[in-house]
């Protein structure tokens, strides 16, 4: 019987840590683009919230991680986008 040691542990934590921190970021920008009417900052709170929901399935260990974390990448990469574009067009 082969013994995993903590890695299983420390990898979860690490989700959920990510989990937390993009359940935040989630929340101002929904909030922020709510209150300056940005529709690019509400989809980039849309792309964290994506974030959010893979990592609680990452946390839970749900089979499929090469595809979960691609897609975890790619949300991300798409939340800097919105951000950063809601930022060209507000100045």
């Amino acid at each position: 019987m082969r013994d995993p040691g903590l890695q299983p542990e420390r990898t979860a934590l690490a989700w959920q840590r990510t989990g937390l921190s993009a359940a935040v970021v989630a929340v101002l920008l929904v909030r922020s683009g709510i209150v300056h009417g940005s529709a690019l900052e509400i989809a980039a709170g849309a792309c964290a919230a994506v974030v959010v929901a893979l990592s609680a399935l990452a946390a839970r260990d749900v089979p499929a991680a090469r595809l979960r974390l691609g897609l975890t990448t790619l949300a991300v990469v798409a939340c800097g986008l919105c951000t950063a574009a809601s930022l060209v067009v507000q100045s």
